[in-house]
C-alpha cells in the first residue's frame, strides 16, 4: 500500500491530543495512505462555478467597495462521495470531506458574506477606475488548535498534512534561522533538531494579486506575510495595520480590463499555502475597453485547473519523503516525480510537485453542462508545477486573451498550452455539437517537457474535465460575436505595441536597457538543492559578486520608472520555467536556441556554460571558500561585474550569449503576442522579453525614453519594492525568486 506515516476518520475535539505523540515525527499526521488517482471516478461530480452559470454570484466589487477577506480552514466535499473499489492498494476507499485552506469574501460594513470559504474561493469582480480596499485577516489554524468549522468543534489539520520545510530560506516567524547555520544542519544526523521537523506554529501568509498593477506596499510580497498571532515579515505594511493577523490592502483597478487571480504568495510557504487552497479569480471589467458581445452571463466561466494527490479518507496528500516507499519505485511509490533529492539539507522539499488527480475549481475531472453555443472560459494554471496543453475535442477553440489582458483580435488555436501563473482567455464553439461529451484532454509532460507523459507515465492526467452539450428540442439563439468572422470579438483599440510580434521591436520603441540574465540549478548529491535567477540567492547580500556592486540591500535589477528595457533569460537549466514579473507586463519579443555545450554548432568549445563557468574567478569579488576559479560558484551571482556591459551591451554579470546563439529566433505564438505578466522559458534558449515600467495603456512616444516620468496613479518607488520569479512555486520557494525596486 502506499503508506506516508488512513487519516483518523471522524475525530473531533480530541485530536490534538491524540495527534500529540507524533510531535517529532517526520510528519504531523500518523499512517496517512495516499489513494492512486486511478482509484477516483473521473466526470463523476459537477464543476463547481461561481456567477451565473452556477449557485453562488461572484462578488461584485462595485457594489462592496470595502471587501473582508478571511483565510479560514473548512470542510469541503471535493471527491465524489460513495465506497470505491482501489485494486492497487488492495482495499475499498470511502471518501469524507476534504479540509482545506480557503478565502472567504464578505461586506466589510454589513459584515454579509458574499462569498463562502471554499477552494478556489468565490471569484471577486470589479470595474476599472474603482478601487477595491481589502482587509485581509489570517485566521489560519496551526495544527492542533482547537476550531469550530459549521458550528462544530474540531482542530486544525491541514498544517499537518502539508508540510512546511524550515531549512528553505522562508519566513520562519519562530526565527529559528536553519538556513544561516554555520556549519549547514544536517538532518540525516540530526533528524530531532527543531529545524528537520515540520513547521507546527502559528501559520504565515499573504495574498498577492497576480497580475496587479499596484503599489509595493499592497502587492502581497514574499516578505510581507503575517501569522495570526500578529508576527510579521520585513515588508509588512504597518501603515495599513489593523490589528494582529491582519492587513488591509488598496488596489486601484486603473489597469485595463482582464483576468487577474490572487493566491498566497508567503516567503518559502507559497507552494504550501497554495497547495492548501489558497487561490481565486480577481477580475477587472471596462465595457469600453473590452471586445463586444463576448458570450456572458451563464455562458461565461472561469475554470482554474490544478493538480493534487489524495489519501484513502478524502484528505490532501502531499509527498514530503517521509514514506519509506517514497521513490522506491514500486507501483504503489507515492511519491510521483522521485523522493526528496537531499533529505540532509533539505528534509521534506521536492524541487516540483506533481499530482495525478486533475482537479477544476476544486473537483476532480469533473463534468459541466453546457448548450450548443459559445461559450468564454477564463483559464487559469494554478497548478504548483504542472503545465498544459488542453485539446477540446470536436469543438472549436479561439484565444481572445493572455494572462491579464485582450489580444487585437482572437486567435484560432488547436490547443491551450498554459504554465504555472498564466491565464487563458478562450471562446469555445459547441454550436453543431448537441448532444456530444467533449473530454479536455492533455498531452503536457511534467516537469516540462521531458518529464512525465499523460496517458503514458500517468494515465490518470491525460484527461481534465469533460463539457456535455445537451440536444435541446429548439436550439438556443445565440447573439454573442462569432470569433470565426473577421472583425467580431475584437478589442475596441488596439494593444500598444512594443513589439510587432514577428519577433521585432514596434517601430520608435526606445529601449533604455538590455539586461542578460540566467536560471541555473544547483545541484547536490541526489539532486537538485535550489534554483537560482541569475546565480543569486534571493538575499543578494549572501550572493559575492551582487554584494560587491550593490552592497546596501543586494537588490541589482533597478528599472527606472518609465523605462523600456529588453530582459534576455539564458535558461541554462534542464526545464521551461514560467518566468513571472510583479507590477510591471511586457511582450514576448522571441525566443532562440543558444549551444549549452559546444555540441551544437557555435564552434565554441564547451558552448556557453562552459564559457560562463570560466568567467567565475575573474568578476567584482574574490571567490569564497571552497569554489575555485574556471568553475561555477554556485550562489555566487553572476560570474562577471553586474553594471559593466558585455560584448552585446547587456548588463546582468554575464558573458554575452550573441556568439553561441544558433537557428532562427521563434516569435512569440500568435496567442501571447500581446502584454504578458508570466511566459515560459524553455531549456536552451534565451526568452527575450520587452518590459516596461507604466501603464499597459501608456501609448508609444515614437523614438523617445520615458523613463524618470511615471504613468501610475501612484509611486511604483516608494515601499518595500517588488519580485521577478519563477512561477514552478515550488522553485520559487526555494530561491528562484529576486527582489527588484523602481528607481527614480
Amino acid at each position: 500500500m502506499i503508506t506516508r506515516s488512513g487519516l483518523i476518520k471522524g475525530a473531533g475535539p480530541f485530536l490534538g491530543l491524540l495527534w500529540s505523540g507524533f510531535v517529532g515525527a517526520s510528519t504531523l499526521v500518523p499512517n496517512q495512505v495516499a489513494v492512486p488517482g486511478a482509484c477516483i471516478p473521473q466526470f463523476a461530480v459537477p464543476a463547481p462555478v461561481f456567477g451565473p452559470a452556477g449557485p453562488i454570484p461572484r462578488v461584485d466589487a462595485l457594489r462592496h467597495p470595502l471587501l473582508t477577506v478571511k483565510m479560514k480552514e473548512v470542510d469541503q466535499q471535493v471527491l465524489p462521495q460513495g465506497t470505491f473499489a482501489c485494486p492497487d492498494i488492495g482495499q475499498d476507499v470511502t471518501f469524507g470531506k476534504t479540509r482545506v485552506w480557503a478565502y472567504e469574501t464578505s461586506d466589510s460594513l454589513t459584515k454579509k458574506v458574499l462569498g463562502p470559504a471554499n477552494w478556489p474561493a468565490v471569484t471577486v469582480e470589479t470595474r476599472r477606475f474603482i478601487p477595491t480596499l481589502v482587509n485581509y485577516e489570517n485566521q489560519l489554524p496551526k495544527f492542533g488548535d482547537p476550531i469550530y468549522i459549521n458550528g462544530q468543534a474540531t482542530t486544525g489539520l491541514v498544517q499537518g498534512l502539508v508540510t512546511a520545510d524550515q531549512t528553505i530560506h522562508w519566513a520562519d516567524p519562530e526565527n529559528l534561522m536553519c538556513m544561516m547555520r554555520m556549519p549547514a544542519v544536517d538532518c540525516t544526523q540530526t533528524p530531532g533538531d527543531p529545524c528537520c521537523k515540520p513547521y507546527q506554529n502559528s501559520v504565515p501568509a499573504v495574498p498577492h494579486l497576480h497580475g496587479a498593477e499596484v503599489p509595493s506596499q499592497f502587492d502581497g510580497g514574499p516578505e510581507a506575510w503575517f501569522t495570526p498571532d500578529g508576527k510579521t515579515g520585513s515588508a509588512y505594511n504597518s501603515l495599513y495595520r489593523t490589528g494582529p493577523g491582519k492587513a488591509a490592502y488598496l488596489y486601484p483597478n486603473f489597469q485595463e480590463p482582464g483576468t487577474l487571480w490572487f493566491h498566497d504568495h508567503a516567503l518559502g510557504a507559497t507552494r504550501t499555502n497554495v497547495y492548501s487552497g489558497l487561490a481565486t479569480f480577481y477580475f477587472i471589467r471596462d465595457p469600453a475597453k473590452e471586445p463586444k458581445n463576448l458570450p456572458k452571463g451563464p455562458n461565461e466561466i472561469e475554470l482554474a485547473i490544478q493538480d493534487r494527490q489524495f489519501d484513502t479518507t478524502g484528505q490532501l496528500y502531499f509527498p514530503d519523503g517521509s514514506d519509506p516507499l517514497c521513490g522506491s519505485g514500486a507501483p504503489n511509490d507515492p511519491c510521483l516525480n522521485g523522493p526528496v533529492p537531499n533529505p540532509n539539507i533539505h528534509p521534506f522539499w521536492i524541487p516540483e510537485f506533481i499530482g495525478d488527480v486533475a482537479i477544476v475549481n476544486g473537483a476532480p475531472w469533473p463534468y459541466l453542462d453546457v448548450k450548443p453555443m459559445r461559450y468564454r472560459l477564463r483559464l487559469l494554471d494554478g497548478s504548483n508545477a504542472r503545465f498544459y496543453n488542453l485539446s477540446f475535442g470536436a469543438a472549436t477553440v479561439y484565444q481572445i486573451g493572455s494572462d491579464d489582458n485582450y489580444l487585437d483580435a482572437p486567435v484560432k488555436v488547436n490547443s491551450v498550452f498554459i504554465a504555472p501563473g498564466e491565464r487563458a482567455d478562450i471562446i469555445v464553439d459547441f454550436t453543431g455539437l448537441a448532444g456530444q461529451n467533449i473530454t479536455v484532454t492533455n498531452n503536457a509532460p511534467t516537469p516540462y517537457p521531458s518529464g512525465l507523459v499523460p496517458g503514458i507515465d500517468q494515465p490518470t492526467m491525460a484527461n481534465i474535465m469533460q463539457f456535455r452539450v445537451s440536444n435541446p428540442s429548439v436550439m438556443p439563439i445565440d447573439m454573442s460575436c462569432n470569433p470565426a468572422v473577421a472583425g467580431q470579438c475584437r478589442r475596441p483599440s488596439h494593444v500598444v505595441r512594443l513589439t510587432d510580434g514577428l519577433g521585432n521591436l514596434a517601430p520608435g520603441v526606445k529601449v533604455d536597457k538590455i539586461r542578460q540574465l540566467v536560471l541555473k540549478e544547483v545541484q547536490g548529491p541526489g539532486g537538485p538543492v535550489e534554483v537560482l535567477v541569475n546565480n543569486t540567492k534571493w538575499d543578494g547580500l549572501k550572493s559575492a559578486s551582487i554584494v560587491d556592486q550593490f552592497p546596501a540591500d543586494g537588490i541589482s535589477e533597478l528599472p527606472r520608472k518609465g523605462s523600456i528595457e529588453v530582459w534576455e533569460i539564458i535558461n541554462l537549466t534542464m526545464d521551461a520555467h514560467p518566468m513571472h514579473t510583479h507590477l510591471s507586463q511586457f511582450q514576448v519579443l522571441d525566443r532562440r536556441p543558444f549551444d549549452i555545450d559546444g555540441t551544437m554548432g557555435s564552434n565554441i568549445p564547451g558552448g556557453y556554460a562552459a564559457t560562463w563557468a570560466a568567467a567565475f574567478g575573474t568578476g567584482p569579488a574574490p571567490l569564497p571558500t571552497g569554489c575555485q576559479y574556471g568553475q561555477v560558484c554556485p550562489g555566487y551571482g553572476p560570474p562577471l561585474p553586474y553594471k559593466t556591459p558585455n560584448a552585446d551591451g547587456a548588463i546582468g554579470g554575464n558573458p554575452a550569449i550573441s556568439p553561441f546563439l544558433i537557428g532562427a529566433a521563434a516569435p512569440p505564438a500568435p496567442e501571447e503576442i500581446g502584454w504578458k505578466d508570466t511566459a515560459k522559458a524553455f531549456p536552451g534558449q534565451v526568452m527575450r522579453i520587452v518590459v516596461r515600467w507604466n501603464p499597459t495603456s501608456t501609448p508609444l512616444i515614437t523614438n523617445k525614453s520615458l523613463a524618470g516620468i511615471n504613468l501610475y496613479p501612484f509611486d511604483p518607488t516608494k515601499g518595500p519594492g517588488y519580485v521577478w520569479h519563477c512561477h514552478i512555486i515550488d522553485h520559487e520557494d526555494n530561491e528562484m525568486m529576486r527582489p527588484y525596486k523602481v528607481t527614480n
